[in-house]
């Protein structure tokens, strides 16, 4: 398990909902990413969609226990999880991947 693995499932299990900054490769297609932690006991349904309400991601059963990431471009999103919506924004930080965990319950 990577070391960016290791603190995004600390993080997810703990239930922190946040932001985590990670080094990246500076490029002009930065990407960010948007993870959502399954933390219900059961599969649930998770998507995110963008503020027009296109789905651009989701699983209709994400197992329980996962968690799943999604590479997305700067901007704000709006992620559809059992909890309820939650709209979450991917920062330009100059070359760096800006990510957010969504916890499903």
């Amino acid at each position: 398990m990577t070391t960016i693995r290791r603190v995004l499932a600390v993080l997810a299990g703990t239930g922190l909902v946040g932001s985590v900054l990670c080094a990246g490769a500076a490029s002009a297609a930065t990407q960010g990413k948007i993870y959502i932690s399954n933390n219900c006991g059961k599969a649930v349904s998770t998507t995110i969609h963008r503020t027009d309400g296109s789905m651009i991601a989701g699983t209709g059963a994400a197992p329980a226990g996962s968690y799943f990431g999604y590479p997305v471009n700067p901007g704000t999103y709006q992620v559809r999880v059992p909890a309820g919506n939650r709209n979450v924004r991917i920062l330009d930080l100059g070359g760096k991947a800006h990510s957010v965990i969504v916890k499903a319950c």
